[in-house]
């Protein structure tokens, strides 16, 4: 128990610093921002073999022909305004036309979401989810198919299969619908990879990140070279999303905790980190995390690209602080495909604006015309088609990134990431399996055992009491 209450201390401290958030990103509403720095000509990179998304695996409805049933303004839901911004500029929305609600504190969001969708009253009609907590809505039956909106699957075959995978829900019938990806690579600032490992080049760097071992050994060697002064990664948070993208089985097995095995060498490697002092040991989102990406002493940070642009500060618009070290930035694979962040949209089983959403959710986040849009705007949309011939299209060598065209080093991550481990609750499973792996290499556990059965208990006794808490409600009843 004495261990539990160590780690409820310590998970705290993670939920404060907000780890998971939409692509990489928790301030900004990027979508319609304008691209700002000019592009240089340089050779693309080799990429992928265009492909489309074959829906495999997935359950579809009979596709329902919709109509309206009121009149009055569709109601809009979300944490930001992104999305409101979209269906504004594309699907021709104005204030006559909606209603927005908007609670940027995504704890009160959902809150206020439970409490709309439990009865209908005062529901909205689209609403809007980060991939901290989407999973809960697509599985709780009140975010209707999207074949209910008389949106066929044949549709979305240009979308990346994760975004599609993570809206389904567990019968494979999707749910919700994403207009961006947010796959990931590693930046890196070409001076600090220059001077401490011979070479800027991101094909050349990409051996360097090419597996968790060659990852170590670059850590060590960055280490050493610089005295200490510089790391190849601010802290091992950096690493925990590509790290748990190497999973081949969830958090949960036959009812019981599971910790995959990929995911339990986490324990010794962060501990190897923090015992041979391979980090600043500053943890994602915090203050000493932030400050480094500036100063010339941490090479890489891992994200999407909206990260890079606008928490990296390499490009964040106008009227926004550039970091001092934009242009000297690039960015090359990670050892594991994977992405982090991203938002879904959804449609209420309450809603009585079906065709309208319908409308408007194409608009965002099928149209073409529109995705091509936001692509040339700065965003990673998600169609594969697009982000292809991006890949290959000189314009986007950008300045900001040092006049390198980072879409296929996202694009080869946005089409092998996978999303189908994802489970409703996988942002706790998340946020409590890196607290604990924290504590365990900085010596709060005396072995991993000790910690992995803290964290199954964790969740165990929370289960018990949501059951003796619906046990009382049920009492009350």
């Amino acid at each position: 128990m004495k261990k539990n209450r160590l780690l409820a201390l310590l998970l705290v401290s993670v939920m404060a610093a907000g780890m998971v958030t939409s692509c990489d990103n928790p301030v900004k509403d990027t979508a319609v921002s304008s691209e700002t720095s000019a592009a240089v000509q340089t050779e693309p990179s080799a990429v992928p073999t265009t492909v489309t998304n074959e829906l495999s695996g997935y359950k579809e409805l009979p596709v329902a022909e919709v109509a309206d049933e009121d009149d009055g303004k569709i109601l809009i839901y979300s944490y930001n305004r992104e999305f409101a911004a979209l269906a504004e500029k594309y699907a021709g929305i104005t204030d006559n036309d909606y209603e927005f609600v908007e609670i940027s504190d995504v704890d009160e969001y959902q809150e206020k979401l439970d409490a709309v969708l439990a009865n209908g009253n005062g529901a909205p009609d689209i609403f809007v989810c980060d991939a901290a907590f989407a999973k809960k809505y697509i599985t709780s039956g009140k975010a209707i198919a999207i074949n209910d909106l008389g949106i066929d699957y044949s549709e979305c075959a240009d979308m990346f299969d994760y975004t599609l995978r993570f809206a389904s829900d567990d019968d494979g019938v999707i749910r919700g619908l994403a207009w961006k990806a947010c796959p990931c690579g590693v930046f890196y600032e070409r001076t600090l990879a220059e001077k401490y490992l011979g070479t800027s080049d991101p094909d050349e760097l990409a051996a360097s990140f090419a597996s968790w071992d060659s990852v170590l050994g670059t850590a060590g060697k960055v280490n050493t070279d610089s005295e200490g002064s510089v790391k190849l990664i601010p802290g091992y948070t950096e690493i925990y999303d590509a790290f748990l993208a190497s999973r081949s089985t969830g958090w949960l097995k036959d009812g019981e905790i599971n910790i995959d095995p990929d995911a339990e060498g986490l324990f010794d490697y962060a501990k190897t980190l923090y015992t041979d002092d391979l980090t600043f040991n500053a943890e994602k989102w915090s203050d000493s995390w932030n400050s480094r990406m500036s100063n010339r002493t941490v090479v890489s940070y891992w994200g999407s690209l909206q990260f890079a642009k606008y928490q990296l500060a390499l490009n964040p618009g106008e009227g926004s602080a550039v970091n001092p070290t934009a242009g000297d930035w690039g960015i090359t694979s990670a050892p594991e495909n994977y992405f982090s962040g991203g938002a879904w949209v959804m449609v209420s089983s309450y809603s009585g604006k079906k065709a309208t959403a319908a409308e408007i959710i194409r608009a965002v986040c099928i149209n073409e015309d529109n995705l091509k849009d936001m692509v040339n705007k700065g965003e990673f949309a998600n169609s594969i088609r697009l982000m292809t011939e991006a890949s290959e299209d000189d314009k986007f060598a950008f300045m900001w990134l040092g006049g390198q065209n980072p879409y296929s080093v996202l694009l080869n991550s946005a089409l092998n990431a996978d999303a189908s481990l994802y489970i409703v609750d996988e942002d706790k499973y998340r946020r409590a399996y890196s607290a604990v792996v924290g504590a365990y290499s900085e010596g709060a556990f005396e072995t991993a055992d000790e910690a992995k059965e803290a964290f199954a208990e964790e969740f165990t006794e929370a289960e018990e009491l949501d059951e003796e808490e619906q046990e009382d409600d049920e009492e009350q009843d």
